[in-house]
């Protein structure tokens, strides 16, 4: 990790951001990732590039990962590893590794991930989303 101090706040956020998708993915509800984007949001996929620019966008994202995890037994996801390198008071790099669970321990998915946060009004927020897998 970083050794500036801003790095432990960032990671502690993208841990927040982490629990609200466990939440959402339990609740049946993407809306509960709304609060934790800072629009316009960049994804990068392998070979795809989509902007989240609306709250709308934000749920069919989220929407569509939840469905795709709902047969699947899910129970959590575990953030790990972190590489917290702050560009700016405002912009950090974050990379990890994420390991998706089901209830009986056994792994649906582990990759390493990859975002860019923003500093909000309440926390820092997601700004980009980079698929490292």
């Amino acid at each position: 990790m970083d050794a500036n101090p801003l790095a432990a706040e960032i990671e502690r956020d993208v841990q927040g951001y982490n629990s609200a998708f466990v939440k959402a993915v339990h609740a049946g509800d993407p809306t509960l990732m709304r609060s934790w984007m800072r629009l316009p949001v960049m994804v990068f996929g392998t070979g795809t590039v989509r902007i989240l620019a609306t709250p709308d966008d934000v749920d069919a994202q989220y929407g569509r990962a939840i469905e795709a995890l709902k047969e699947s037994g899910y129970k959590l996801s575990i953030l790990s590893d972190f590489d917290v390198q702050v560009l700016n008071a405002a912009t950090a790099l974050v990379k990890c590794r994420a390991v998706r669970e089901r209830a009986d321990g056994s792994v649906i998915a582990a990759f390493d991930t990859c975002y860019i946060v923003a500093r909000g009004e309440e926390r820092w927020q997601i700004a980009c989303l980079i698929s490292r897998r």
